[in-house]
């Protein structure tokens, strides 16, 4: 098992120049469910966002009772995964990260834009509600018989036109990044349907709250830099 990281509290006064710094002022949260052989698994999961900056993010689970595990990513070119006291993560205003945790990232599969596209499908209505819909699904038909590929779809929060699509796999971000032909907005409920057509996962909102964290890294392993 990794060791604990523990976040340090910094003081504005002990910034400089050389780190790098993220702001998140979202924190959504979600429950998450899986089905797989028959057998239904639900947790519970946050995401820390930038309303107006959507190539980070960071996915916090639940280790056990005391301890979350956070996995960051910048669609740029770095990524970490740590794991974090409770206490700590709901009180830290800056959390800053060694760099022996920071890793270089880079998608490997920024190709597949090509076989892929995001369609804007007919609204829905939940509750008495109209919602908007969307699709990522891929556009080559043989590729995806052959694969079984799966369709992942959104429906999107209501009134949260003021934040950017909130996107974790890397092909939905540069896909949206290339065309931006979807609505801004939390989605409300995500989900994945297999070549089946049966339900492998559902996202479902709970809440979502204004916050004010920042995630800081030293320079010395701003691998965004080389990009």
């Amino acid at each position: 098992m990794k060791p604990f990281f523990i976040i340090t509290f910094l003081l504005i006064s002990t910034f400089c120049f050389s780190q790098k710094q993220y702001d998140f002022d979202y924190l959504i949260e979600y429950e998450l469910t899986t089905y797989k052989d028959s057998v239904e698994k639900t947790i519970k999961i946050f995401y820390l966002t930038n309303s107006r900056r959507n190539n980070y993010l960071a996915v916090v689970t639940e280790l056990d009772s005391l301890n979350y595990i956070m996995d960051f990513k910048d669609e740029n070119g770095l990524a970490f995964n740590v794991n974090l006291l409770k206490s700590d993560l709901n009180k830290a205003e800056f959390i800053n990260i060694d760099c022996d945790y920071v890793r270089n990232y880079h998608n490997r599969f920024k190709f597949r834009i090509k076989e892929y596209d995001f369609l804007n499908i007919k609204d829905t209505i939940i509750n008495g509600t109209e919602y908007n819909r969307y699709k990522l699904t891929s556009i080559k038909p043989r590729k995806k018989k052959r694969k079984k590929l799966a369709t992942e779809f959104y429906i999107i929060e209501k009134q949260t036109e003021f934040h950017l699509p909130v996107f974790y796999f890397p092909t939905d971000y540069e896909e949206w990044k290339s065309k931006k032909n979807v609505p801004n907005g939390i989605f409300k409920e995500r989900y994945l349907i297999d070549f089946y057509g049966n339900l492998d996962s559902k996202e479902k909102l709970i809440n979502y709250t204004r916050i004010d964290k920042k995630v800081v890294i030293e320079d010395e392993c701003d691998y965004t830099k080389s990009k």
